[in-house]
């Protein structure tokens, strides 16, 4: 039945895992990139096996025909055919949207794109009695309620952190005191979000919560054992020997410039002629020297670099060349002036944050990338089902010919939707990790995985009173949290009016662009009568 349709909606599913890749995945490996733990290009890569491998892995092997219940399928009973059209619809119509959202750079949920979608083109077949609208109701409610959950959550998570660890007289020796309890609390909660939202496949969604809380109670005491015989020991060193060897004014020496390379300089300087006033041996003395020359070497590049920057800022008009030409050549110094504003801007809103001792901040990296990649792993798991649930339904209805309550999904269709997810990661992802991240407000790692931990906790209070919560609204509310913990200067509060106006708009648009691809598709008459030409 309606070949076409199903081959089309292979093609919309994978461009909407694509659009889920970009926007809603970025998400989780945000705040691992905005803290510096990992550059983009590492995160892409872990995000992308993590995200792959749940989705496969872990992704439902069965399906609601209609996702979230919000939509009576028996409307579709008697004509299987217009609920394959509807769905078509809606996965194209979600896609759509996820890709204008991501373009401007708006974090939004992929399960309210879908959900939107799938009830404008069912208000258009079946009318308003067709939607489950108590639903609807706990979808609108989840706006307000999750992100404003999650900030509190990663409020004071991080303001009892603050008081009692970094705020304290010796912070490294107190922040690895309390790094097994925290290493128990990461995997107890992230074990938990995954088991206890878990997935169908393994009948995860169907064990008792106390299982769940004992399971997971049990790896999170594991981990804290191997933390703090083994790795704590091991982490230790590494961070002493990487503040020890001049690691870290080396690369502030890069990040800020001439003024940080002068005062290394000097430092080195003063180095030598105390060397020389101990009579030190010569191979000291030719160490520190050596250092020096590197130094100087990249103070005078870094000053030839902000003089080529500051000439190629200067526009100014060539009459040797074409006026097309001198066009091209202002764009390029006016694009390079916004991207410093912006540059400016951001370090402007992260000189409001603490500054937290560097050593502790490193000990906590590992920590932040454990937490990146449990919540990857769950949105590979669980939201792949927003871009494949309704090829599914096409696909099961091309097969048999008429509607079902639950529908298979074929390993074929999971595979798809991952690489579409790891696609769309690695081509946009950049824009969402950067506006959560780094724009939004300072993050570092030992605030990112409290962010982490916030959102995580949320959901699992939401699975457990059946609100439909967006990870995507639960993320950004942790991120305020934790950054209103330095005052309200700390967040960019024209960013998140944008952000919280995109989730108010998500299903109004993509309701009202299914129903106009739907009713163009199911309405429009199929022969031309009558017609009469003037």
């Amino acid at each position: 039945m309606y070949t076409w349709i199903f081959v089309c909606g292979i093609i919309f599913a994978f461009y909407n895992a694509w659009g889920g890749g970009a926007n809603d995945c970025a998400n989780s490996f945000a705040t691992s990139v905005g803290s510096k733990v990992l550059t983009l290009k590492q995160a892409i890569i872990i995000a992308s096996i993590f995200e792959f491998t749940g989705a496969v892995l872990m992704g439902s092997h069965v399906t609601d025909t209609v996702r979230k219940k919000i939509v009576s399928e028996n409307i579709f009973n008697d004509d299987p055919g217009a609920l394959m059209l509807g769905m078509l619809c809606a996965d194209l119509a979600s896609a759509i949207w996820l890709t204008a959202a991501t373009y401007m750079k708006w974090p939004v949920s992929t399960t309210h794109s879908i959900i939107g979608a799938i009830v404008g083109f069912c208000l258009v077949y079946g009318g308003e009695d067709a939607i489950v609208w108590d639903k609807i109701g706990f979808i609108v409610l989840s706006w307000f309620v999750s992100p404003l959950v999650a900030g509190i959550l990663s409020f004071i998570l991080f303001k009892i952190i603050l008081k009692f660890v970094f705020e304290s007289q010796n912070v490294f020796r107190n922040t690895k005191r309390i790094y097994p309890a925290l290493t128990f609390i990461v995997f107890f909660i992230n074990t938990l979000f995954i088991i206890y939202k878990g997935s169908p496949q393994f009948d995860l969604d169907e064990m008792p919560f106390w299982q769940c809380f004992l399971i997971s109670f049990g790896i999170g005491t594991f981990t804290a054992l191997i933390s703090w015989y083994f790795y704590l020991p091991y982490a230790t060193k590494r961070v002493e020997r990487f503040f020890g060897s001049g690691g870290q004014e080396n690369e502030t020496v890069i990040e800020e410039g001439i003024t940080n390379v002068r005062s290394v300089s000097y430092r080195n300087v003063l180095a030598i002629e105390g060397a020389h006033e101990e009579e030190t041996t010569t191979d000291e003395v030719n160490v520190v020297e050596t250092d020096l020359d590197e130094f100087i070497q990249t103070e005078q590049s870094v000053e030839l670099q902000m003089e080529d920057n500051e000439e190629s800022d200067n526009f100014v008009y060539n009459s040797e060349i074409s006026l097309d030409e001198n066009i091209n050549n202002s764009n390029e110094v006016t694009l390079r002036l916004r991207k410093r504003k912006e540059k400016q801007q951001v370090e402007e809103l992260h000189s409001n944050a603490f500054e937290i001792d560097p050593k502790s901040d490193k000990l906590c990296s590992w920590l932040q990338i454990f937490t990146s990649c449990f919540s990857s792993f769950s949105h590979g798991s669980n939201d792949v089902a927003n871009a494949i649930a309704p090829l599914a339904t096409i696909f099961a209805i091309y097969q048999t010919d008429e509607v079902s309550r639950r529908s298979d999904v074929p390993v074929w269709i999971l595979v798809l939707g991952g690489a579409g997810i790891v696609l769309g990661l690695a081509t946009w992802g950049y824009k969402i990790i950067d506006r959560i991240g780094r724009d939004l407000t300072k993050i570092s790692p030992s605030r990112g995985f409290i962010i982490e931990l916030a959102a995580a906790t949320t959901i699992i209070i939401a699975s457990r009173s059946e609100m439909p919560v967006s990870t995507t609204h639960c993320q950004v509310g942790s991120v305020v949290g934790c950054g209103l913990t330095a005052g309200k200067k700390n967040v960019k509060w024209s960013l998140l009016r944008g952000i919280v106006f995109s989730w108010f708009i998500t299903l109004p648009i993509t309701g009202f662009l299914s129903a106009a691809l739907f009713s163009w598709g199911y309405y429009s008459p199929t022969t031309l009568t009558n017609i009469t030409l003037a």
